[in-house]
């Protein structure tokens, strides 16, 4: 037995030789002591224990774990099987209540010994909406999570601190501060800087950025100029490509093949910005850089777009051979076509349906016609093929009910030639609206005892580490 420092072993003082009056007095002052805490084992004093010395407690589930503010409003700890020491959960909780004070955080810690096969990431959702950790509508929360037996660390969020601590800091703090003193089995001091370099992040946003750098990164003009170059060089090789192409015969062709890959280009750079914002914001790159990354990579589209329809209209009027007798074809302007096509053809290009181009061989007389569609709101008349069948008037036959469908009409007609053509359409019926909505649900947070915690939420966000 231990007192005052000192360790006693009652079996060797009883050897001592005195009277056993004396021997039974001694006994029962020491086990007196003992009952009031006074005497107690050596191997339950307090904390910084390696692994093999922790007491073991059993397993926890989230209704398990002790609030730390059921008994005492001005705790944030909750330390049950005594794995930190209790001066590192005086200066976690002082630290914790001043940056509460200040009203920028509300976090919790849990240090426990065990879980079960619980995983980590779920039991510390549940926990922090059980607890309710953050204010209310601000969900300015995070739990910290420590679980010996897995050997892991959990930062859970609230969704108000996720844009102060993403992911990629949070997974930061635990790598860095934490983690190698978990290793070593000094669990106090993994602990003390691992909340410390979180409050500091959250009273200073900046002081995690990249080494502060008021300076943007030189990657975020790089890569969208970088990318703008590299597409202009595939833009023009597969222009070339096209254009001597024996898979083409007519010009339409290379003009559309050319409109198509333009857009596959831009389509996959707009996925390459989400992938490369992601990977990015997973390193740890400051929101701002982020960004403004984003958005160059995004105005990026704009020149290629109108590099994709320059290629293509290069293509659309470049001078091909003629069929019949392979000398090269001579495009007509928009005034001397005229003459070769025929009415319907001259009546869709007056209404903009459609655009042809014609080239003319000079030498044998061959007439080449490329068709190029418009105006999308135009279809083939069923009557006289000419593309120039349109909604002409729409109007409700039946009106829907409650009970039953109703009955649209769409009239189309043939500018050129008059065709006109009914359609019905069904409308659904009638449903009735409820004035009510589906209420928010919120989290209580603590004990009606001492004290609870604001009734935040988690925002799912955060970070896990193993050592």
């Amino acid at each position: 037995m231990q007192f005052d420092g000192f360790l006693i072993d009652i079996h060797e003082f009883t050897e001592i030789n005195m009277d056993c009056i004396t021997k039974k007095l001694f006994c029962a002052i020491m086990l007196a002591l003992a009952s009031i805490g006074g005497v107690y084992p050596q191997e339950a004093t307090g904390g910084g224990h390696s692994s093999s010395e922790i007491p073991y407690n059993g397993q926890y589930t989230v209704d398990e774990v002790p609030n730390p503010k059921t008994n005492d409003a001005s705790a944030f700890v909750a330390n049950p099987d005594g794995i930190i020491s209790e001066e590192t959960v005086y200066q976690l909780n002082t630290m914790l209540q001043n940056l509460e004070a200040k009203n920028k955080a509300e976090i919790a810690v849990a240090v426990l010994n065990s879980i079960g096969d619980n995983d980590i990431f779920d039991f510390g959702v549940k926990l922090f909406e059980r607890w309710g950790i953050g204010k209310k509508g601000s969900d300015n929360g995070l739990l910290i999570l420590f679980v010996l037996d897995q050997r892991k660390i959990r930062f859970e969020t609230g969704y108000g601190l996720e844009g102060v601590l993403p992911d990629a800091i949070c997974k930061r703090i635990q790598m860095n501060e934490m983690v190698p003193y978990f290793k070593e089995g000094n669990y106090d001091e993994g602990m003390l800087r691992g909340v410390k370099k979180v409050v500091e992040t959250i009273e200073n946003e900046e002081f995690f950025e990249d080494n502060s750098e008021s300076e943007f990164p030189s990657f975020v003009f790089v890569v969208p100029v970088a990318v703008l170059l590299i597409v202009i060089i595939a833009m023009s090789f597969k222009s070339n490509n096209i254009a001597h192409s024996k898979k083409f015969q007519y010009n339409a062709e290379r003009y559309n093949a050319m409109k198509a890959y333009g857009s596959l280009i831009i389509g996959m750079i707009f996925v390459g910005i989400i992938i490369i914002v992601i990977t990015l914001a997973i390193l740890g790159v400051s929101l701002i850089s982020l960004f403004l990354l984003g958005f160059l990579l995004f105005m990026d589209m704009i020149p290629i777009n109108i590099l994709k329809n320059v290629f293509a209209n290069k293509l659309r009027r470049q001078s091909v051979r003629c069929k019949n007798c392979g000398a090269l074809t001579k495009l007509l302007s928009e005034t001397n076509d005229n003459k070769y096509l025929t009415l319907e053809q001259s009546f869709e290009e007056k209404i903009k349906s459609v655009d042809y181009d014609v080239f003319l061989c000079e030498n044998c007389g061959r007439v080449e016609i490329n068709k190029y569609n418009e105006k999308h709101k135009y279809s083939d008349c069923p009557q006289c093929g000419t593309r120039s069948f349109c909604l002409a008037n729409s109007y409700i036959a039946t009106r829907p009910t409650y009970v039953s469908k109703g009955l649209r009409i769409n009239v189309k007609r043939c500018k050129y030639c008059g065709f006109q053509q009914e359609d019905s359409v069904s409308i659904p019926r009638l449903t009735h609206t409820s004035s009510g909505g589906f209420g928010g649900s919120s989290f209580g947070g603590g004990s009606s005892g001492g004290g609870s915690f604001g009734g935040g939420r988690s925002g799912g966000g955060g970070a896990t580490s193993s050592w």
